[in-house]
């Protein structure tokens, strides 16, 4: 049976064979490679109505809804088209009633990891492995400390040689699968250039599945309490002083987000500044990460990193969007 695409406009027939082909040829090593490589692309760009050579790629990437394409099909989607590729991830975890197999380099998004708990809650066999460093991060630890508590099984890529990194994103359910370059980040989400395929082809739902079962049944168990770099609880900002040198979790409500001269931005907790026990601050070469510190003004929202002491007050440099995130109170 033909498989069905629907990038670029309506559905077009595109077989297995074909796809199968044009991607083996994206793997064959040295010259012949890269030269085969650039035919695959565009074989595969010409079998979905995707020109390479069209440089209005917003006339020809179409906004979708959120939902898994109709049966044997796949749809592409660019992450800055709609924006809300966390959104596509969850409808497919929502609408899971036998499994739910994840593997994912950089995880902090935390609707996801409430859907992932929804997902378990309701009888759903949901498991995950995740990279062992990245997941050690101040902003990937509560995810893990989430999945855990909520009893899903979850395990750490341990490779032999000790050099390897676990950088599979791929998600496959009962009925559908979602691959690509997405991580589930908040700026993969809005800010990144990322692709996502999803679809339903029983064959590859198969292939991906056991791929990911494999490596789960391969890895061990993550420990929320193993990591050196693992934060030590939350605290609120009244309570930061006292834990200086440690990575953790501050927790506050943001006053003001004041960018200075040269670029670097102030988080303000307190109204009165000088007289406040905690602050974050994102330096000016990072700042470009983050879009909208606005949205956060006025709620309440923890800030994850190591504390250090500045002017004999606590404070946690920021260096990506996800050591910041609303309470749950606030969600």
């Amino acid at each position: 049976m033909p498989l069905t695409t629907q990038f670029g406009g309506p559905g077009v027939d595109f077989d297995h064979r074909t796809h199968a082909a044009a991607w083996r040829m994206l793997y064959n090593d040295g010259m012949n490679g890269r030269i085969l490589a650039g035919l695959a692309i565009a074989l595969i760009s010409g079998a979905v109505g995707y020109s390479i050579h069209d440089t209005s790629i917003d006339s020809v990437i179409p906004i979708q809804t959120v939902a898994a394409p109709p049966p044997n099909s796949v749809r592409v989607l660019y992450s800055l088209t709609a924006k809300r590729n966390d959104q596509e991830i969850i409808s497919l975890i929502n609408a899971a009633r036998q499994r739910v197999y994840f593997a994912m380099y950089e995880f902090t998004l935390r609707d996801i990891a409430g859907a992932l708990v929804a997902a378990k809650r309701r009888g759903v066999d949901v498991q995950g492995l995740v990279d062992s460093e990245e997941i050690s991060k101040s902003y990937g630890r509560p995810i893990l400390d989430e999945l855990v508590a909520a009893g899903i099984p979850v395990k750490t890529e341990k490779h032999l040689d000790a050099n390897g990194i676990m950088h599979i994103k791929a998600l496959v359910t009962d009925s559908a699968y979602a691959v690509g370059s997405y991580n589930w980040t908040a700026s993969a989400t809005s800010e990144n250039d990322e692709l996502l395929e999803i679809g339903t082809s029983p064959q590859l739902v198969a292939t991906y599945s056991a791929i990911l079962k494999q490596l789960i049944a391969r890895y061990p168990a993550a420990n929320p309490a193993a990591a050196d770099t693992a934060p030590g609880g939350e605290f609120d900002i009244s309570e930061a002083s006292g834990h200086v040198g440690e990575t953790t979790r501050v927790r506050g409500t943001l006053v003001n987000a004041h960018r200075s001269g040269t670029g670097t931005v102030f988080l303000d907790f307190c109204r009165q500044y000088r007289g406040c026990p905690f602050s974050a601050v994102i330096f000016a070469d990072d700042a470009k990460q983050f879009s909208d510190l606005a949205k956060f003004v006025g709620k309440e929202i923890t800030v994850s990193g190591k504390i250090s002491s500045y002017q004999s007050r606590a404070e946690i440099i920021v260096r990506k969007p996800e050591q910041i995130s609303l309470t749950r109170s606030e969600e």
